[in-house]
This record gives C-alpha cells, structure tokens and sequence, in this order.
C-alpha cells in the first residue's frame, strides 16, 4: 500500500454472528474515516464474497492479495481455500482472461508503452499494475503471488525473479514519495516531479545528458523490464482448450524442417532451438520468416533469444546483412519484427547503436516518448502509409528501397544523448552501419544523407518562406533527385507522427507536401511552374474566374459585420497590375475567392486613407477564428506590434500570423487564434469586440496599455513552471533570404510571448513583414521575416548581435517578471 491509496477491507461474517459484531463493524468504519482512510468496505459471508468475486474481477484480484487483519484464523484458511479452488483454479481460463482483459483496457487508459515521458507509476505500462498482473496469474496457475516462490517452482528465471523486485523496491519507492509530496494519491511521476526527485536522488548529470535525464533512464528500464517479463509469464501461461492445440496441430506446418508455424506463433522444432539461438543467421531466418508469415515469436522462444542474444558473436556476415535488409523491406511487418527484436536483444546484436538509446529520455515539452521507443514508432508510422491514399501514401509506395528508408527511420535519432548536435553524430552513426551492413556506395550515401538532414524538410516547411524561389532552389538542390525527396518525405512525416498523438496535424501535413510538390516539380525537370511571372499569371487567371463567376444570393466566404462590394466585371482590365503589388507568398497561399474579397476592402480602404476593416471568420479546425484586417499602413508604424498586444489583452491564444503589405501601403494581415473563454463555436458578440477593439487601437482611439489595465489577467507565477521552461535562444539567419533577415525565437511557450517579442522588434527599428507563429518539431519556435524602417535588409553584422541580444533579454526579463505584462500569446 502507499501512503494515500484507497484500503480495500472485507468484514468476512458467519450467519451466525452476535449484533456486537455488526456494532463493532461500524465502529471501526467510522475510525477508519476519521483518521483519514479513504476506506472501501463490504460486509459478507463466504459464499456472498465467493459469489461476488465470480460476477466481479476487481474483486476477485483484491483476493489474491487478502491478509487476515484481526479474527477467526480458520474462517479466513477455510474461506481463502474454498477461493481458490472455486473462483480461481477450477474457472482458470475465465479469471486468466478477466484479469488481462481488465489490464489491457486500463493500459490503453493509462499509457500502452512502458516508455512514455510522464508515466503512471501504477497503471502504465510496465508499472507496478504489470507486477500486479504477473502475480495474480502466478496465483491462478502456481497456487501463489509470491515471486520468490514463482521462482522456486520454476514459474519464471532467476534473472526475471530479480529483475521485477528490484522494479518492484524502485517504483513503489517513487510511488511513495509521489504520495508524501503531493499530500494525497498521486500516481503521476510529471516533469516537474521528475526535476524534483532527480535532485533528491542526487542523480549527477553527463556532458550530454542531465540529471534528469539520466534518472529517467533508470526508471524505464525497471518499468520496460515489468512489461517485457509480465507480456512474457501471461503469454506462456495462457490457457489454451484441447480442441484450440488439436486445431493448431492441424494447421501448422514446418519450414526446412526447423521452423514451425501455428496459431500465428513461429517456433523451432526442439532439437534445433539451441543451434539456431546460437547463432545470428539462424536467428535472422527466423525473423524473416516470421515477417513472412505474420507470426510472432512463441514465447519460450522468445525468452531463449533473450537469453543467448548476449553470448552471439557481434561479427556480420555479407549472409547476416542480406537477412537483416531483408526483415527491413518486408512491410507491413518491419515494426512489429523490429520491435521482437529489439525487446530479445537481437537487434542490439546487428545494430549496437540502439543500446545507447535503450530508454534514453529526450526532456522537453513536445517529444512523449524515449528515443527507443521513438525510433519504433517513427517506423510502423512510415509503414502505416501504405495504405494511404493520400501524397504521404502515394511517395511511399513509389519508394524503391524501402529497407533504406526504415534503417535511416531506426538510426535517425540515436545521435541525441551526446554532447555534440545529434545529427552530427547520426550522419557518423549511419556511415558505420552502412560499412557493417555491406551497403554499396550509393546505398550508403543515401541513408547518411536521410539520417543528417531528417530535420532538414520541417526546418524548411514550418520556418521559412515556400513562396521563395531561392529556398526551394537551395533545398531542391541539396535533395538532389525526386527518390530521395520521396524519401525524406516520408521520413519527416513519419518522424513528426512519432514525437506524439497530437503532433502531426494537417497544418503541418499541408506546409510539408507543399514543400514536397515545390521541390518535386522542380527535381522532374518543370522549373518553369515556379517561377514568380508565371506564378502571379497563373493566380491572376483563377481570379479573374472567380470574379466572373455569378454569386448565389446570399453566399459568403466569411462572417462578416461590414459587407464589402466585391470585385466588378469593370475591375478586370488592371487586374494583373492590381495583384503584382501583393507579395508572392500572399498570393499563393490565398484562396482566389478570398483574394477577391480582398481586393474590393482593398480598394475601399485606398479611397479612405483612416480606414480600419476587420473581418472574423470562423474556422472549423479546433473551433479557430481567422482576424483579417485590411488598412493603410506605414513600415515601422508597429502595427504589427498593435494588434498581438489587442489580441494579448483580450485573452487569445495566436496560432499563427500572415503579414501581407502591398507595394502601394495596404496592409492585409491575418491572424488565426483560439479564444479559450469559449468552448466551441466562438459566438457572434465576441466576434464583434475583439473586431471592434482591433479598429479602436489601429485607428489611434485607444492604446495597447490601456487596454491591458482594463483586461488584466494574471496567472500566478509558479517555481515549478520557472524550473520546467526550455532555454531562450535567438538565431538570425542572414543568408536564407535575398530580401529579409530572419529572426528564429526558441522559448517556453506562454501567453504575452509573442506580444513581447513584437514590442522588441518594434523599439528595435524593425519591421516585421511576415511571420510564422508557434511552428516548432523540438520546441516552441517563433519565425519573423524583418526589414529595417527604411525596407531593407539588415546588413550590419554588430546591429544583428545587438538585436539578438536585446530579444534574449526582454524575453529572459518577460519570464523572470511572469505577468508583469498581461498574457495572450
């Protein structure tokens, strides 16, 4: 028991029991309470109780664990016996699948893997719940839940005996201290915990590694130790009828005479298991069949590779490299080999790499799982895309080599957990594999290429401008042929998926296989599409057609307070002229119905030099709301600054900003936001203040400031989130752009971020022309294109450092002073 759990306690009665008992029964309840036990309790007689636990597994399991607290030693003997043989060994199949089925659903509530970054130290995988698991089936087939005595009757190995209590010792300590430190039941071990009894264990950090880190590690190889061993004792000891093993008997069959396959298990006929576990090549044959059958391992097997993985000599044969290349190229079944693999340690045996990032914790906000188990994922998410019908799907099965684009999947991040840049020491880390495996000269550069620049593309998609002709012929040319687009394609989505359930939205998808298609075009030889004359040609002639096309009564593309007249037939004959004053990546990125929108408040606002349009529209995705606002403006008027500090004030949450300036002064920025004091659909009187308040400040009525006192809202600020945030750091980039200078914010996501950042740019001279807001893979990043007041690029190399420092600053000074600025990032 921990400190704060609930206490399970049954008051086992005869019929024949005086009233002093049912008296002393509700004394000792109402003891238990005030002393502050959180306290579940039944009253029944043996048959009541053995009838309960056949209806109810909880029941039943907390049986298994009974002790006799106080009362008749032979009622509680004669009633544990009769529990035994009645619920528990005469109905095995029944208990046996109540108690999996139960863990199994409280796993997929609490976490499947055993290497998720804040686990549940009772529910998750591989915690104390597996340990659980394993002594109830213990109790059910050996006649005891005591591992010791498991070990005694040969139920499990010594080495397994071992491993799962000093899991046992280790998890129920930190289960412990969970309790003390929160004050109640606390099953949760979170970043913040984990900070905190990294410190009390002294745990000392590494070049490449901190404290943190490094005592994470030790905590997911006792829970992946839990989870293996608990998979392995409840698959062999799975009840299995006589007509299931005849039905298997018939349907098996055996390959060379040495593999058996049954009931979609793979097995090796007796008197060949201790050859082929001995060695590698056999070892590799047995998982390239068992991907060609979609079997898995039997589980005696199983645990005789994980005994003899260690004993097998590390030296690959050319015989070794075509199996294992082989197992990579079956799709469909690569993961789920892999993972056999790996959790036997065989795949440590072909790849000694994988052992460094055996549970090795990535700590930060955005990866949810270690490096191992990453790495997996990142390759049944790849493999999932067979199926796809989608661009994603369609580049994959285009894909040639698919082994190498797996094998780079596996290697990609086992460079983190070292002092220098991780795909650094990928691109060497794949090179040796490479050499091992045998791969020719062009196989070779191709998985060192995907391994080094797997961040390449999303770097590029989600921090830069697409529209660019210099990006996308800088990225084109560093891909260098359509395969490895498809390729790193694949590979980036796969990779992003892996980081987390909600990390790949359609966001992300469109910008990536824009990036894709760009470049794609360009590698199979059609430039031409890219170019921005045609560009803007081919844009002017789709809105052209929306402007030609009759209007049903009624339609509208946004949820407008103030109508606009749209674009007339009349207005055609300059149109092309009206579009070349818009930036390229405006015209690209804006649907042609909306361009035309845009073009009549445009005019609108020409005509009336202090003219303010804000229009809100709704958007389906995650109930968003898009805030367009159309006006005259000034470069180095900080209207960029303006309007994050309305939208701050009001309490919203920026997902995302387009910046657009017209060579002739108008402005046409696009704000996407969430607005959490609204669940659902935003309604329309909140539409209309946030639009009015936008107007009121722009239009110089009222200011930013006053605003902020009128909407105050403080959130305290805790040590816990002081200690947590990532690193600030500001990185320009001076070459990606002919035209802009490019300032990329890495910082700890909170409200009154991005209001602070666009102040600093403003004081500093700068004019922000457009910026991608919150687009980060491995933290929180910030992209601002910026110019100087006059629209030039900056080129002093002493400026850029001063405005790199004073960003560090004032975002170091927003953190330490919490909200002294009001938030709404």
């Amino acid at each position: 028991l921990a400190p704060y759990s609930d206490v399970d306690l049954l008051f086992l009665r005869t019929s024949g029991c005086p009233k002093e008992f049912d008296e002393c029964i509700a004394q000792t309840v109402r003891d238990c309470w005030d002393a502050g036990i959180q306290l579940g309790h039944s009253v029944r007689t043996p048959a009541d109780a053995l009838a309960g636990a056949r209806g109810d597994p909880a029941f039943a399991t907390a049986l298994v664990e009974a002790r006799r607290l106080w009362g008749a030693e032979r009622l509680f003997a004669s009633f544990a016996a009769r529990f035994h043989r009645k619920v528990v060994r005469n109905r095995y199949a029944k208990f046996y699948h109540d108690c999996v089925a139960a863990r199994d659903a409280e796993r997929a509530q609490h976490g499947v893997s055993e290497r998720q970054l804040e686990p549940d130290v009772k529910r998750s995988s591989g915690g104390l719940r597996d340990i659980h698991l394993l002594r109830w089936i213990g109790f059910a087939a050996y006649g005891t839940p005591d591992i010791d005595l498991l070990r005694r009757q040969g139920a499990i190995s010594k080495e397994d005996a071992e491993a799962l209590l000093a899991a046992q010792e280790f998890l129920t300590r930190i289960r412990v201290d969970l309790h003390f430190a929160a004050g109640k039941a606390q099953e949760v071990l979170t970043r913040e915990e984990q900070l905190r009894l990294a410190e009390l264990h002294g745990v000392q950090g590494t070049a490449g590694q901190r404290p943190v880190e490094r005592f994470m590690q030790m905590y997911f190889r006792h829970s992946t130790a839990v989870a293996d061993i608990s998979l392995r004792f409840t698959a062999r000891e799975r009840p299995r009828s006589y007509w299931l093993r005849f039905g298997q008997f018939l349907l098996s069959h055996r390959s060379n005479q040495v593999y058996r396959v049954r009931g979609g298990e793979i097995d090796i006929v007796p008197r060949h298991r201790e050859s082929v576990c001995n060695r590698l090549e056999g070892l590799l044959n047995l998982y390239e069949l068992a991907g060609l059958y979609s079997a898995q391992l039997a589980p005696e097997l199983a645990e005789q590779i994980r005994r003899s993985a260690p004993l097998i000599s590390r030296e690959i044969s050319a015989n070794d490299a075509r199996l294992f290349l082989s197992i990579l190229r079956a799709t469909g079944q690569v993961g789920r080999q892999l993972r056999s693999m790996f959790a036997t340690g065989l795949l440590e045996v072909v790849l000694p790499e994988m052992t460094h990032a055996r549970c090795l914790l990535q700590f930060n906000q955005y990866h949810c799982y270690t490096v191992d188990e990453h790495s997996l994922r990142a390759v049944e998410a790849a493999e999932a895309f067979d199926g796809d019908t989608g661009p994603i799907g369609t580049a994959y099965r285009k894909i040639k080599r698919k082994e190498i684009l797996h094998l780079a999947l596996l290697l990609h991040d086992l460079g983190k957990g070292f002092e220098r840049d991780h795909s650094e020491i990928g691109r060497e880390l794949a090179a040796t594999v490479a050499d091992r495996l045998g791969l020719s000269a062009q196989q070779k550069e191709t998985l060192v290429f995907l391994v080094h620049k797997h961040l390449l593309m999303s770097h590029l998609a989600l921090r830069r401008d697409l529209s660019d002709p210099e990006v996308l012929a800088r990225f084109s040319r560093d891909v260098g042929s359509p395969e490895w687009l498809r390729m790193l394609y694949v590979l980036t989505a796969a990779d992003i998926i892996a980081v987390g359930p909600q990390a790949w939205t359609s966001w992300k998808s469109e910008l990536i296989t824009e990036l894709f298609d760009r470049s794609l075009q360009i590698l199979s030889g059609e430039p031409s599409q890219f170019r921005e004359a045609e560009r803007v040609r081919h844009v002017c002639r789709l809105v052209r057609a929306a402007i030609e096309a009759p209007t049903p009564v009624g339609a509208s593309i946004r949820a407008a307070s103030d109508p606009v007249r749209a674009e007339s037939p009349e207005a055609l004959s300059d149109l092309e002229d009206r579009l070349r004053a818009f930036p390229t990546h405006y015209l690209i990125a804006t649907p042609p119905e909306q361009i035309v929108d845009d073009l009549a408040v445009a005019r609108r606002v020409a005509e009336h030099e202090d003219e303010v349009v804000v229009r809100a529209t709704r958007e389906s995705l995650h109930d968003s709301v898009e805030y367009r606002i159309v006006t005259r403006d000034q470069v180095g008027s900080g209207l960029f600054g303006k309007v994050t500090g309305v939208l701050t004030a009001k309490g919203l949450q920026i997902l995302s900003a387009n910046i657009c300036t017209t060579t002739d002064g108008i402005v046409i920025d696009r704000f996407r936001v969430l607005d959490g004091d609204h669940s659902g659909a935003v309604p329309d009187f909140r539409l209309r203040e946030i639009e009015s308040a936008i107007v009121e400040v722009l239009a110089g009525r009222q200011t930013v400031e006053e605003l902020f006192q009128r909407h105050r809202r403080l959130i305290p600020r805790s040590d816990a989130l002081r200690r947590f945030r990532e690193p600030t750091r500001v990185v320009i980039d001076n070459n990606s752009s002919e035209r802009f200078t490019i300032v990329d914010v890495f910082a700890h996501d909170r409200r009154g971020l991005l209001y602070t950042i666009a102040s600093a740019l403003f004081e500093l001279n700068l004019s922000v022309c457009l910026a991608k807001i919150a687009t980060h893979v491995d933290q929180v990043l910030d992209v601002f294109y910026v110019t100087d007041r006059d629209g030039g690029k900056l080129q002093d190399d002493q400026r850029l450092e001063t405005i790199r420092q004073t960003l560090a600053a004032r975002i170091e000074d927003f953190e330490r002073a919490g909200l002294a600025n009001p938030t709404g990032r």
